[in-house]
């Protein structure tokens, strides 16, 4: 009597392992999935934290403002004191133990000038130190790679002129003063310039995951985007690894037939310029619009599968959804998208991918003041 083993063919343990190879191949693209939503999830609640501490700061802040500055130490001053990253901290929420997780890059391009000393910050915090080394800094959590709005580190410009006439400053709306003590913007948002805006809280964003810096080719070793010498390996600030923006640049415009560029607020700029279109901002789908300021959104990026978290004033978090997959959202730029890149402009299309009234797309919070004299 035959005493043949039984097993498997190999034919048959072929069939076992394609069936295997399908199977993962199914199952690989939702396990992703799930792993990406895990992330924006965390994401989403890093945001909400600090929006609440960002909240509860104005609500017990003698003038009502959301923050003390931008996580800048140049403009601002230094970071571990002056900046949104300071004012949780100082609420026990540590931002470099709350990174998005979804980001490639691990820290704030700021590093890069952490050591200016408030060179153009506001003047009584020109000159002050880091209260510690910069490797201490770091591994006390004063970092981020979350991206802060224009709004909430500005709010506004200051503007110079008579009634009617009012005009921006020389030196653009990025920094808050000038070196010489010259003062550009507002400073960071406060309760009482929200309440009295004709902007509701929970359309004005103030945060976001943030984009990576700027990196030109070729990389010259003096770019934005690049941490340029170690700071805390214990941390992984390594030289060499990407780093976020700090803040969304400010108002800008796309000037007809240059199509391809969007420009950051010109020297002396009326203010009328900054007052939303007669026709109102483009709303999601429609082609943008040209010569109209609007928020420079490009230091927000979609990190988690073609989405933007964003946190807002009241606290809520939303994602903002990338329709077109270069990484940012477009408020309305109309750029001409035959000629425009990610390299040189960042938004590929000129499809507006949100309703203004979700996102507001303008720059004066307030619209237009009355001009009036009744005094003789």
């Amino acid at each position: 009597m035959s005493t043949r083993k039984k097993g498997f063919t190999l034919v048959e343990l072929l069939v076992v392992i394609a069936i295997i190879g399908i199977l993962m191949a199914l199952l690989f693209p939702a396990f992703a999935a799930v792993r990406g939503a895990a992330r924006s999830t965390q994401c989403k609640s890093n945001l909400r934290n600090f929006a609440l501490c960002l909240l509860a700061k104005a609500s017990n802040s003698p003038n009502g403002a959301y923050c003390s500055g931008a996580f800048d130490g140049k403009r601002d001053g230094a970071f571990d004191q002056y900046s949104w990253v300071s004012d949780c901290i100082a609420q026990d929420v540590i931002p470099g133990d709350l990174l998005c997780p979804s980001s490639k890059c691990i820290a704030s391009e700021k590093w890069n000038a952490a050591s200016s000393n408030g060179a153009s910050a506001p003047p009584a915090r020109q000159g002050v130190p880091l209260k510690r080394s910069l490797q201490e800094t770091a591994e006390a959590g004063v970092n981020t790679n979350y991206a802060t709005s224009w709004h909430l580190v500005r709010t506004a410009p200051i503007f110079t002129g008579t009634a009617g006439t009012q005009v921006t400053k020389p030196g653009g709306l990025k920094d808050w003063y000038k070196s010489n003590g010259q003062r550009q913007c507002v400073g960071p948002l406060t309760m009482r310039a929200l309440d009295t805006s004709d902007i509701p809280a929970s359309a004005l964003a103030i945060m976001g995951c943030g984009g990576q810096g700027d990196v030109a080719l070729p990389y010259d070793g003096n770019e934005d985007g690049i941490l340029t010498e170690t700071v805390s390996e214990s941390r992984g600030l390594i030289a060499g690894i990407p780093l976020a923006e700090s803040f969304n640049d400010g108002p800008a415009y796309v000037a007809s037939g240059a199509g391809a560029a969007v420009v950051l607020q010109e020297d002396g700029t009326p203010r009328a310029a900054f007052e939303a279109p007669t026709a109102g901002y483009p709303t999601l789908g429609q082609v943008g619009v040209q010569n109209v300021y609007m928020q420079d959104t490009r230091d927000f990026f979609a990190w988690h599968q073609k989405t933007v978290n964003v946190a807002f004033a009241d606290g809520s978090v939303r994602a903002v959804e990338d329709l077109n997959g270069d990484g940012y959202i477009n408020p309305g730029f109309g750029i001409d998208p035959s000629i425009a890149t990610f390299q040189n402009t960042g938004y590929t299309s000129s499809e507006c991918e949100v309703n203004p009234w979700d996102m507001f797309p303008g720059v004066l919070l307030n619209g237009s003041f009355p001009v009036k004299k009744f005094e003789q």
